[in-house]
């Protein structure tokens, strides 16, 4: 039922039941107090005059949202991909990144903030290696008699003279267990 604009009244007006009922009796009943009838529940608009009672939701992790045309309200949960905006900060579960670095791994920095960096190893036989500044993207340096072979996913390790010492091998970054973003 629809709130009804009162009627002006004229003198000499008779009076009907059924005016009664229209503005009298159906407006009042319309009223907030009428229409809200639980402890939680929200009090809206669903069209021009007419109040309308939103349930309280059950679940603790609804969030009140206004979707479609309408606009009316309506409880929801918060949709990551629209409903969502800002970076999400390091300190609450994300990286605080709006965009990473493709082919990149994600490290924290020495800064005492726990910032995320994101580090691109986009080259043959680039490795992430510690160190006392952070880790950093680096590849492995021969040495006497040593011969490295950088590749698409391997590091080629050989001695000199084409023999392979006892406990070489060579690694791909799948055997590694590595991966490329």
């Amino acid at each position: 039922m629809a709130w009804t604009t009162p009627k002006t009244w004229a003198s000499g007006y008779v009076v009907l039941a059924a005016d009664l009922n229209t503005h009298l009796r159906d407006n009042l009943n319309v009223t907030a107090p009428a229409v809200l009838t639980t402890a939680g529940d929200i009090l809206y608009a669903s069209g021009a005059n007419t109040p309308a009672r939103l349930a309280k939701d059950t679940n603790s992790t609804r969030s009140l949202t206004n979707t479609g045309s309408s606009n009316i309200p309506a409880w929801a949960q918060v949709a990551l991909a629209t409903g969502v905006s800002g970076t999400l900060p390091v300190a609450n579960g994300g990286t605080n990144a709006t965009a990473l670095t493709d082919k990149a791994v994600l490290i924290t920095q020495d800064s005492g903030t726990d910032t995320v960096a994101a580090v691109a190893m986009d080259a043959n036989g680039e490795l992430l290696i510690g160190g006392t500044s952070g880790p950093a993207v680096a590849t492995l340096t021969q040495g006497t008699g040593m011969t490295i072979t950088n590749g698409n996913g391997t590091i080629t390790l050989a001695a000199a003279g084409g023999a392979t010492p006892a406990g070489v091998m060579a690694y791909s970054a799948a055997s590694l267990g590595v991966e490329f973003f």
